[in-house]
């Protein structure tokens, strides 16, 4: 086994790790906000993503793309969250078949409220860091994320073609 192989094992174990405290960090923020499920946090984060960069709306089936989700799920979501006040539709004014999703003031607050949350989170759990190993460690996720959002997509890819 070479040291590269290694390395990818050691990393392997540390992501499925992660995973797990992602999982308990969710728990608590449900046990905290039992009225919000963090997949209602998760498709606002999203609205609000894809709506920044087109015009402040978005579509469900952007929601499923960029979530991975089957859109029966993301319908189900988004209708949850509409009727929670968090989103609301409107009509698309170049295919006025077709629903935007924007995020409502309620939304909007939530979303702050949570990335509040979990930035609070973070910054206790890296409160003795030196700040040039948070932005080391920053960057390397954010690297990593990239290059295994790519791997994904391009598996994805090659399976729809089949």
């Amino acid at each position: 086994m070479t040291r590269t192989d290694e390395m990818e094992d050691v990393l392997a174990s540390q992501l499925l790790e992660l995973s797990q405290l992602i999982r308990k960090a969710r728990q608590q923020w449900l046990r905290e906000r039992p009225d919000v499920p963090i997949g209602t946090v998760s498709i606002l984060k999203l609205i609000d993503e894809i709506g920044t960069a087109a015009d402040g709306c978005c579509h469900a089936k952007d929601l499923a793309e960029r979530s991975g989700l089957d859109p029966s799920t993301v319908s189900r979501a988004v209708a949850a969250a509409v009727g929670q006040g968090l989103v609301e539709r409107g009509v698309d004014s170049t295919d006025r078949r077709a629903s935007t999703l924007s995020l409502t003031p309620a939304g909007h607050e939530l979303l702050v409220a949570a990335n509040a949350w979990f930035g609070a989170l973070i910054g206790h759990a890296l409160a003795d860091w030196p700040e040039d190993e948070v932005e080391r460690v920053s960057g390397a996720l954010g690297r990593f994320s990239v290059a295994l959002s790519a791997v994904l997509e391009k598996s994805h890819n090659l399976e729809a073609a089949r």
